[in-house]
């Protein structure tokens, strides 16, 4: 028997409701951490790209600030002292930078597109000043500009790469420090002053004079690029600081820095008057400071190029820890969020185990152990409550507290059934006395009505004393009801068959209205002696409904005849009858008997009935209620073949206790219709 009809696996279980409980927060946790993988991701490999794209972009602004520092030497040479040889050198200079400049611009226009503004606005910036340049050729060519007018406006030119070189800088190391690209922008500042001062003094030379503001130009240049070397040794990584020493141990760089004192240190010159005045003769041979320039040069550069390809480096090596970093932050998120969520699933799975295992124990002692234990008790067996009812044990949470509760709910309820058991035992053993003392004495009054029935001779007198001996046989009926009810055998026991038409006229004669009882055929068949009590018993119930349900003065029909199944009584009335559902109903109380428990429910019970299904059950008889034909009802009674014989004799004897066969057969006579 199932006491559950819940579904445990729709939408509204607890194993649903945990699985969403897990799985609603898990999944939102896994689309947030797709989000942010995706966008860390995305910007680790901005930065890796940012990276290559910003070494690409400075080694092309390089190349073209090289060839612009080579084309400003030039224009100085050419302001300086206008000859063909130096309108050539200029003309091809010119021709290199824009070479470079057509070969690098596609490269360094792919800055325009980036979102930093900055760089953006920068790399605009330079692309604007690019577009002066030949504006500016144009007035070198026309003689229109000085040397040092000429060398500030390439020289804001390269300003301008450098700026983009700054801004690249900064966009590669972020938030991150930036010693290694700031030095490195440093030496790049101190390169370009290196090469004014060399672009200076060349078209000086070429000129053959070095007027007051050139000369303090030159003071500040050279000064100002060897500050800049000094200052950041410190701070040049291994590499670069290699390079530092190799440059200034070179020999190139020692003579560099001696014709540079003696161009800076000239003596004044003293006129014919005696008065001094500025000497701008320069001490310093122009094929001499060629040469060196041209030695320290690569080994500058070598400097800032190590220093530069170091920052590179630096921002590559630290896209590819962010990159990393990044990668194993989210795989071990993943793995973390995974392992909660399997987590979380195997205790919600628990958790439903547990409840389930509560469930199914619950039902198997709901199902099984309750309704045995009592029923044992039912039938007088005593019941130890704590050793025969195990206690669930399911830990100590809430579900262990469920489980307590229904140890304690089953134990209550076993100790009520028990109690209400041996209540009922007791009930039945009040009955069980009531009842045996009600037989006796009516056995004493039918002895004392045979007595005075015997001696009278008046007939009206007869008549009275025979009603009077129906209602007493009518009122041990009765009496017997209470023992059949308690489950106990009658006092009236036979060992041998009766006739089956001494049992129905036995049966008739226990009932008020006898007289309106007809027995119209009888099958020759006998019942066996101990079932002739309690077939009479059942026989007069039936007959006594079917009289009180028939209106007065109408008839009772009583048929009996064999068939395969054994002996068939018949009993019609002419009532009202009863509908489909009543029908059904009684049908199931005689198939079923039913517990004491019918008496309580809110229709009036027959209990009539309630024998006739426990003495039915008892000698596997079947009866069944069903419409008669005159519209009443027709109780068919099936007696089964192990309840019959062949027609005995007319009499019985007795076996023990109860009436006398003589008693029994002048109370069949009694109540027997002619």
């Amino acid at each position: 028997m199932t006491t559950c009809k819940h579904n445990p696996v729709g939408r509204g279980a607890i194993r649903s409701q945990l699985t969403r409980m897990v799985l609603i927060p898990s999944l939102s946790f896994l689309l947030l951490w797709a989000l942010l993988t995706a966008a860390g991701t995305t910007g680790a490999f901005r930065l890796a790209s940012s990276v290559q794209r910003g070494e690409a972009a400075m080694a092309a602004f390089d190349l073209i600030a090289a060839e612009l520092r080579a084309e400003r030497k030039s224009t100085q040479v050419f302001l300086g002292d206008g000859s063909a040889a130096a309108r050539d050198a200029l003309t091809e200079a010119r021709q290199n930078t824009d070479t470079t400049f057509a070969r690098q611009r596609e490269q360094a226009a792919l800055l325009l597109d980036s979102d930093d503004t900055e760089l953006a606005d920068r790399v605009r910036d330079f692309f604007d000043a690019w577009r002066g340049l030949a504006a500016l050729r144009e007035e070198v060519d026309r003689g229109e500009t000085d040397r040092e007018t000429a060398l500030q406006d390439y020289t804001a030119l390269v300003s301008a790469v450098l700026m983009v070189d700054d801004a690249i800088v900064a966009r590669l190391h972020g938030d991150g420090p930036r010693t290694d690209g700031a030095t490195a922008l440093q030496l790049m500042w101190a390169q370009d002053r290196y090469a004014q001062a060399d672009a200076l003094l060349a078209g000086a030379l070429a000129a053959g004079a070095m007027g007051y503001s050139e000369t303090a130009h030159f003071t500040f240049l050279t000064a100002s690029y060897r500050d800049t070397l000094n200052r950041t040794e410190p701070e040049l990584s291994e590499r670069a600081r290699t390079a530092h020493q190799a440059l200034h141990q070179s020999p190139s760089w020692i003579r560099l820095q001696e014709l540079s004192l003696q161009v800076l240190s000239r003596p004044p010159v003293v006129d014919a008057s005696g008065e001094a005045g500025f000497n701008t003769e320069i001490p310093v041979d122009a094929a001499e400071w060629q040469h060196v320039m041209e030695a320290t040069e690569p080994v500058f550069q070598h400097l800032v190029t190590a220093q530069a390809t170091t920052a590179l480096d630096a921002a590559a090596s630290a896209a590819v820890r962010v990159i990393v970093v990044d990668v194993a932050g989210c795989l071990v998120v993943l793995v973390a969020g995974a392992a909660a969520i399997v987590y979380a699933l195997r205790l919600a799975r628990r958790l439903t185990g547990r409840l389930h295992r509560l469930y199914t124990e619950t039902l198997e002692v709901a199902d099984s152990r309750l309704p045995e234990i009592v029923s044992r008790a039912g039938t007088g067996s005593r019941v130890d409550v704590t050793a025969e009812l195990p206690a669930l044990h399911h830990g100590q949470d809430e579900i262990g507290r469920v489980a307590d509760a229904f140890n304690t709910a089953q134990r209550t309820a076993v100790a009520a059934a028990v109690r209400q058991a041996e209540i009922r035992e007791g009930a039945n053993r009040v009955f069980l006395g009531i009842a045996h003392r009600n037989q006796t004495l009516v056995q004493r009054q039918l002895r004392l009505l045979d007595e005075i029935e015997s001696a009278e001779d008046d007939p009206v007198a007869l008549r009275r004393l025979l009603r009077l001996d129906h209602l007493v046989t009518q009122g041990r009926r009765y009496a017997d009801n209470l023992l059949i009810l308690a489950g106990a055998d009658t006092a009236r026991r036979w060992k041998d068959p009766m006739p089956l038409v001494d049992v129905v006229r036995a049966a008739t004669s226990e009932i008020e209205d006898y007289e309106r009882v007809r027995l119209r055929s009888v099958a020759r068949a006998g019942v066996r002696g101990h079932a002739v009590a309690d077939v009479t018993h059942l026989l007069a119930e039936l007959v006594e409904n079917a009289v009180h349900f028939s209106p007065e003065p109408a008839q009772v029909d009583v048929d009996a005849r064999n068939t395969d199944d054994g002996v068939v009584v018949e009993v019609t009335d002419r009532g009202l009858g009863m509908s489909a559902e009543q029908y059904a109903e009684a049908n199931g109380r005689l198939a079923e008997p039913p517990e004491f428990d019918v008496m309580t429910l809110p229709t009036e019970p027959r209990l009539g009935l309630f024998v006739v299904a426990r003495l039915a059950a008892r000698h596997g008889v079947a009866v069944r209620l069903e419409p008669s034909p005159y519209g009443g009802v027709l109780a068919r009674v099936t007696l089964p073949p192990d309840l019959l014989t062949e027609t005995p004799a007319a009499s019985a004897e007795e076996d023990g206790s109860g009436t006398p066969p003589e008693e029994e057969d002048a109370a069949v006579q009694h109540g027997a219709p002619s």
